[in-house]
C-alpha cells in the first residue's frame, strides 16, 4: 500500500502518536498501521482467512525498555478497533506458563486483553514453555498475544510459532540521527540555545548516557542561570581540565576499584607472571575466562587488562580493546558466521577481544537443516585463539554455570584458556561506595541520612532473583537524580545536594520492595 493509503482515522492516530516521543519507534508504527488497515478490509469485504489472528511477535534489539510503552499502543489500538474487549495487559511469567499450573481453577477468570510473554527475561525455556504458550493460546482465542525477545532467540521463535502469530514488531537500535533529533527536541522543549555541534557530541553516546547527559545540562542551565549550553558546557570543560590530575596507569585503576579484592589480588599476579614469561621470551597464552553475575565489574576489568597490556607492551602498544556479543559472531545464514567471526578476531588483534555473556554463542539453536551455526563460530574462534596467540588475549565472559557448560561443548577450550577468575558479588556497603562515587563524579553530595536506607535497601535488593550489582545501583542512581532534578528545580536550596526524599522517591520507582522507615519526609 502506498503511505497515504495506510492512515488511520483520528482516534487510531491519536493512539499512535503517543509512540512520538519513543525514540526508535517509526518502523512500529507503520507495522501497526499496516495490521488495523487489514482489519479495516475483513470486517468490509468480510473476508475468512485460516491464518488470521492479531498475535505479534516483538524483537527488541535497543538496550532500552520501550517496548512496554508499545505494548500499551498496542492494547489501547486493538481495544478501539473491537479486536479484544478489554484494554488491559497481562504479563506471564516463567513460572505462571509451567504446564503443571496450568490447569489452575484462576486461569478461566482471565480478564485482560492482551497477553504478553517476555521471552527475553527467561534465559531460555523449555519445550513444558512452548506447550504452555501454545495451550493457553488455544483456550483464550478472544484474546491477543504478544511475545517479546531477543535476536538470540529469534530463529527459535520463528519455528516454534510460525501458526500462532502472524505479525511481526522490531524495535531497531537507536541511530545517531534519530539520538541527535531526540536531542534537539529536548533542547527546543526546555527553551534552550545550542550548536548543531554540541547536538552532535551529546549523541554521540549510548542512549541511556544521551538521556543522563539531558538531565544533567537541565539542572545545570538552572542552577547556572543560563539557557545557552554551548557557554555552559565550555566553562564547565575548563573547570575539569583545572583540576585534572595525572593518568592513572591500569594498576592503578584496578586497585582504585571498589571491593573485588581477591579478584584484583589473582589478576595483579597473572601480570606478573605474564612480565616474567615476555623478559624470557616466552609469552604464554592470555586468554582468560571471567565467571559472575551481571554488574560485578567483568567489564571494567577487561578494559582495564586491554590498558595494562598495552603499557607493558605485552601484544602492542597500542591499546586496542574489542567488544563483541552474539550477534556480532553469528551469522545469519550458512557460510556467514566462519567470515563474520574472523573479521571481529582480526579487528582486535594487538589487544583484547571480549565477549560477554559468551555462552549464548554454545546455546545457538541449529537451523532445520542442522547446522549449528554456533559450532561453527566457536571452531572459528578457537582457530583464532591458537594462531594469534601472540597478539590476541581473547576474555570469555557470563554467569559461572552458564560458562562451565560452554567451555565443556568444546575440548579446545581447556588447552587454550589460560586463567579463570571469578568475580564475586558486592557487599551491601560495596554497593552503597558505589552509589557515593557515581555521585562524586557528577558533583552531588549526599545527606547525612542516606547511607542506613541506601546499605538495608541494598541487603534486600541483593536476595532477588537476577540481582545486577552495580548496574542495579547505575539504575537507582538515575532514578535518584531525576527526583533530586524535580525538586532542586522548585526550590532554592543546595542544587547539588541528594536528599533523603529523593532517595525514597527513587526506591518508590524500583520493583524491589522499598525499606520501611518511621521518619515522614512530608510527602
Amino acid at each position: 500500500m502506498e503511505k497515504s493509503e495506510l492512515l488511520l482515522d483520528e482516534a487510531n492516530e491519536k493512539i499512535l502518536n503517543k509512540l512520538d516521543n519513543c525514540v526508535g519507534l517509526s518502523k512500529c508504527k507503520d507495522t501497526l498501521r499496516e495490521i488495523i488497515k487489514y482489519h479495516e478490509i475483513m470486517q468490509e469485504y468480510n473476508c475468512n482467512v485460516d491464518f488470521e489472528n492479531y498475535n505479534i511477535i516483538i524483537r527488541n534489539e535497543s538496550s532500552y525498555n520501550s517496548y512496554e510503552k508499545l505494548v500499551k499502543v498496542i492494547a489501547e489500538i486493538y481495544y478501539e478497533n473491537k479486536i479484544i474487549l478489554n484494554p488491559n495487559i497481562l504479563y506471564l511469567s516463567k513460572d505462571e506458563l509451567r504446564v503443571n499450573r496450568l490447569e489452575r481453577k484462576d486461569w478461566k477468570s482471565i480478564e485482560e486483553g492482551i497477553i504478553v510473554v517476555d521471552l527475553s527475561k527467561f534465559g531460555g525455556y523449555s519445550t513444558d514453555i512452548r506447550k504452555s504458550i501454545v495451550q493457553i493460546i488455544n483456550t483464550f482465542p478472544t484474546k491477543s498475544f504478544i511475545i517479546i525477545e531477543d535476536d538470540f532467540i529469534e530463529g527459535l521463535t520463528n519455528a516454534q510459532y510460525a501458526d500462532y502469530f502472524t505479525w511481526s514488531i522490531k524495535i531497531e537500535c537507536i541511530s545517531k540521527d534519530e539520538k541527535e533529533i531526540y536531542v534537539e527536541k529536548f533542547m527546543k522543549k526546555n527553551n534552550l540555545k545550542y550548536s548543531k555541534s554540541i547536538i552532535k557530541k551529546i549523541a554521540d553516546n549510548s542512549y541511556y548516557k544521551v538521556q543522563s547527559e539531558l538531565i544533567n545540562i537541565l539542572v545545570k542551565s538552572k542552577i547556572n542561570k543560563t539557557d545557552n549550553i554551548d557557554e555552559l558546557l565550555q566553562n564547565n570543560t575548563v573547570q575539569k581540565e583545572d583540576k585534572k590530575v595525572n593518568k592513572n596507569t591500569g594498576i592503578k585503576e584496578l586497585e582504585n576499584l571498589i571491593g573485588l579484592e581477591e579478584t584484583k589480588e589473582q589478576i595483579k599476579k597473572i601480570i606478573n607472571y605474564i612480565r616474567i614469561c615476555k623478559d624470557k621470551n616466552k609469552l604464554p597464552m592470555l586468554h582468560m575466562v571471567f565467571n559472575g553475575n551481571p554488574g560485578t565489574g567483568k567489564t571494567t576489568v577487561a578494559r582495564i587488562i586491554g590498558k595494562i597490556f598495552s603499557e607493558e607492551k605485552i601484544l602492542s602498544d597500542k591499546e586496542n580493546f574489542v567488544e563483541a556479543q552474539r550477534n556480532d559472531l553469528i551469522g545469519e545464514y550458512v557460510g556467514h558466521t566462519a567470515p563474520k567471526t574472523q573479521r571481529v578476531i582480526n579487528k582486535a588483534l594487538g589487544g583484547v577481544l571480549f565477549i560477554d555473556e559468551a555462552y549464548s554463542i554454545a546455546s545457538y539453536i541449529s537451523d532445520e537443516a542442522g547446522r549449528d551455526y554456533g559450532a561453527e563460530c566457536i571452531a572459528t574462534l578457537l582457530k583464532g585463539m591458537e594462531d594469534h596467540r601472540d597478539e590476541l588475549c581473547v576474555i570469555l565472559a557470563g554467569y559461572t554455570d552458564e560458562m562451565e557448560r560452554m567451555l565443556n561443548v568444546n575440548p579446545g577450550f581447556e588447552s587454550r584458556i589460560q586463567f579463570v577468575i571469578n568475580f564475586p558479588d558486592y557487599t551491601a556497603e560495596e554497593l552503597y561506595m558505589i552509589f557515593k562515587g557515581l555521585c562524586k563524579k557528577e558533583e552531588y553530595k549526599i545527606a547525612s541520612n542516606i547511607k542506613k536506607y541506601l546499605v538495608k535497601y541494598f541487603e534486600i535488593a541483593k536476595k532477588s532473583k537476577n540481582f545486577s550489582n552495580a548496574r542495579f545501583v547505575r539504575s537507582l542512581f538515575e532514578k535518584i537524580k531525576i527526583e533530586q532534578a524535580n525538586r532542586v528545580i522548585k526550590e532554592k536550596e543546595n542544587r547539588n545536594l541528594i536528599k533523603l526524599e529523593d532517595v525514597l522517591n527513587g526506591l518508590d520507582k524500583t520493583k524491589i520492595k522499598k525499606v520501611k522507615t518511621k521518619q515522614k519526609i512530608g510527602f
